[in-house]
């Protein structure tokens, strides 16, 4: 079934929901063309958009609405029928004012039935993930994953992703594979994963509505079920992880963002508006996903505007308390932290020397919780759950009342992977 869509003439994007442009604040034109739905790869052709600026895309679109032809955007590539070929070449030199030699060379069209590998990997990695993110325990997406992963590492673009997206899919990736290769069922964290990754990929693989709609979903749930408002005071509702997914959803007031850092101090919008606004640009693009996805699981009404988030005022403790459960932003408690895995460092080596004493197992059992927080900050994700795993294997082996010697064995190797880190 054909969708309906909206469009931007001035800054030429394409979305799915009517409302105000994500970049220009103005209103969004129904456009009378429904969307081309997806059909084969060899009736498609594909026409790489991201080195175009906003005026020029935004006469395309109009040219293309005009003369009717049919189209898609997939992120930053317009999707044709291969039909229609010759005539959008002709209105691609129109609009930029060049003629076919840019497109036979290449830098503007590429058949969608060779779409580059690029495409493929973002696909393909959202998939495996996707699956892992329903069932953690499918083989076959694991495996799917790892092959995926290998060519992740090896590339620095994926389509619809800036630098700092793509390293984050990176991160995040190698957090899920550690999850995956651990020695015991980490189901929670492999799901928790495989959602953030979705979300961070999901514009590459040309699903990034469908994770706005997914996450809007969660979060209407979420406030039903919590007796919480889905609107801001200011009208408007919640916006995926990503304001440019949503354009419709980035509020009327451009003043909105603070002069703060966005962790500390969050900064009131027009008195009496009711919202506060948490500048993030500073923060991880994985660690914005992960503020989303508890922010929907809190039914809590927010807004993204590109990096700034907006929340109710009446929200403003419960928000706090979300941020500290984003992986890695408890920066303040490093030292502590590491305080505690020296002592958990001292413990299991005393363990190792002399394993049938009760008071050093006790030790060691009393200062083994530390391996449950989150990768201290500057340790590699996959090396932190070999840690944690180790730890729990030894507290296993003290608990199930296992020989003295298979006791030392285990403690001797957490005490040779702490050692590392202390």
């Amino acid at each position: 079934m054909s969708r309906k869509v909206w469009y931007c003439p001035t800054c030429g994007y394409e979305v799915g929901s009517r409302g105000r442009c994500h970049a220009c604040g103005e209103r969004l034109v129904p456009s009378p063309l429904p969307e081309l739905e997806s059909g084969p790869d060899d009736d498609e052709v594909g026409y790489r958009l991201d080195q175009w600026d906003d005026e020029t895309r935004g006469r395309l679109i109009e040219a293309l609405i005009d003369r009717g032809v049919s189209h898609r955007f997939e992120e930053e590539e317009l999707v044709v029928l291969s039909v229609d070929e010759a005539e959008v070449d002709a209105i691609v030199a129109e609009v930029t004012g060049e003629g076919s030699e840019a497109a036979e060379e290449g830098e503007l069209v590429e058949g969608a039935g060779s779409r580059p590998a690029e495409s493929r990997v973002g696909q393909d990695l959202y998939d495996a993930a996707g699956r892992l993110r329903d069932d953690p325990t499918d083989m076959q997406a694991d495996v799917d994953i790892g092959e995926a992963s290998a060519s992740v590492f090896t590339l620095d673009y994926l389509p619809g992703l800036d630098e700092d997206e793509l390293a984050a899919v990176g991160r995040v990736t190698r957090r899920l594979l550690g999850a995956l290769g651990a020695d015991e069922a980490l189901e929670d964290e492999i799901r928790h994963q495989a959602e953030v990754l979705c979300r961070l990929v999901a514009p590459s693989a040309g699903k990034a509505e469908a994770e706005a709609e997914r996450g809007r979903a969660r979060l209407e749930a979420a406030a039903k079920q919590k007796g919480r408002p889905l609107e801001l005071a200011g009208g408007g509702r919640s916006g995926p992880s990503r304001g440019e997914l949503a354009p419709d959803l980035v509020p009327e007031d451009a003043d909105l963002a603070s002069e703060s850092d966005g962790l500390d101090e969050p900064e009131e919008e027009e008195e009496g508006a009711g919202e506060l606004v948490y500048e993030l640009d500073e923060w991880l693009p994985e660690q914005r996903v992960e503020l989303s996805m508890l922010l929907e699981q809190a039914g809590v009404a927010h807004r993204w505007d590109g990096t700034d988030l907006a929340v109710a005022e009446l929200d403003e403790t419960l928000v706090d308390g979300l941020f500290e459960q984003v992986h890695g932003l408890t920066d303040d408690d490093d030292e502590a932290r590491y305080r505690l895995i020296e002592e958990l460092f001292g413990s299991v080596d005393r363990l190792a020397n002399d394993p049938a004493d009760i008071e050093r197992q006790q030790a060691f059992l009393d200062s083994v919780g530390v391996v449950e927080q989150p990768t201290p900050v500057g340790l590699d994700d996959a090396y932190w759950w070999r840690v944690r795993s180790q730890g729990h294997t030894l507290k296993a082996a003290i608990e199930g009342g296992s020989r003295s010697d298979e006791i030392s064995r285990e403690a001797a190797l957490l005490a040779e992977m702490l050692h590392e880190m202390v």
